[in-house]
C-alpha cells in the first residue's frame, strides 16, 4: 500500500470518528430542544435559566463541528473538502479502486468496480450540494464570526454603537442541522467503501446513543 493511501485511510477514518462524535452531540442535545417532557420539567424544578444556558453552550460547540468537518482546509485537518478534493486525483482513484476490488475479489471484479464508481460519483455531487448549501454557509458564518472570533459590527441600535454577528444573518432554520448529519452519514459511507473497503452499522450506533441520551435526561421510551 503506498504512504498516499495509507495517509487517506487514516484522514478517513478520522472524519468517521468526527462524524460519529456530532451525531452523538446531536442526539444528546435533541431532547432539549424540542421534548417537551423534559422542557416541562426543567421549567416546573425552576432550573430553566441553567438549562438554557448549557443548551445554548452544547448547541454552538455542535455547530462549531459541523464548520469544521463540512469546510475545514487546513492541511492537517480531516474534512469533506478536502477530503472529496483529493479524491479527484485520477491516479490515486486508480489505485484505491483496484484495491477495493482485491479486497472484495468474492464479490466480482466488475460489480465492485460498478460500485466504486457509483459510490465516488455520488460522493462528489451530494458533497458539492452540501458545501454550497445555505445551512453550511450559514455554519462556516457563524463559526468564522462568532465562535472562533468575537467580530464587532457598526449597529446604530447597541448603546456603544457596535455589537457582535447577528445569528439571524445566516439565515439558518431548525431541523438544517438534522438533514446535514444526514447527508454527512451518507457521505462517510461512501468514503469507508471507497478508502477503507469497509461499512458501518449505524443502527446500533444510534439505538445506544439514544439510549445514553434517555437515560441522562431520564425520558420514557414511549
Amino acid at each position: 500500500m503506498s504512504e498516499q493511501i495509507a495517509k487517506l485511510e487514516g484522514e478517513v477514518e478520522a472524519l468517521f470518528d468526527l462524524i460519529l462524535r456530532a451525531h452523538a452531540r446531536f442526539i444528546f442535545l435533541r431532547p432539549m430542544m424540542n421534548n417537551q417532557d423534559l422542557l416541562h420539567r426543567i421549567g416546573k424544578e425552576a432550573k430553566g435559566v441553567g438549562f438554557r444556558r448549557l443548551r445554548d453552550w452544547l448547541y454552538w460547540g455542535f455547530v462549531h463541528e459541523l464548520a469544521k468537518i463540512c469546510s475545514d482546509k487546513d492541511s492537517r485537518s480531516p474534512s469533506i473538502a478536502r477530503l472529496t478534493e483529493k479524491l479527484k486525483n485520477t491516479e490515486l482513484r486508480k489505485q484505491l479502486e483496484a484495491k477495493c476490488v482485491k479486497n472484495n475479489r468474492e464479490l466480482g471484479e466488475e460489480p465492485v468496480r460498478a460500485s466504486f464508481k457509483d459510490a465516488y460519483k455520488d460522493l462528489q455531487r451530494r458533497a458539492e450540494e452540501m458545501l454550497s448549501s445555505q445551512s453550511v454557509g450559514g455554519y462556516k458564518k457563524i463559526r468564522d464570526k462568532l465562535i472562533s472570533h468575537n467580530e464587532l459590527r457598526l449597529s446604530p441600535e447597541s448603546r456603544t454603537g457596535y455589537d457582535f454577528f447577528d445569528v439571524k444573518e445566516a439565515k439558518l432554520k431548525y431541523g438544517d442541522e438534522r438533514k446535514l448529519l444526514e447527508t454527512l452519514q451518507l457521505l462517510v459511507d461512501h468514503l469507508l467503501l471507497i478508502v477503507r473497503n469497509v461499512d458501518f452499522s449505524w443502527d446500533t450506533f444510534f439505538r445506544n446513543e439514544e439510549k445514553v441520551a434517555r437515560d441522562f435526561w431520564e425520558l420514557s421510551t414511549k
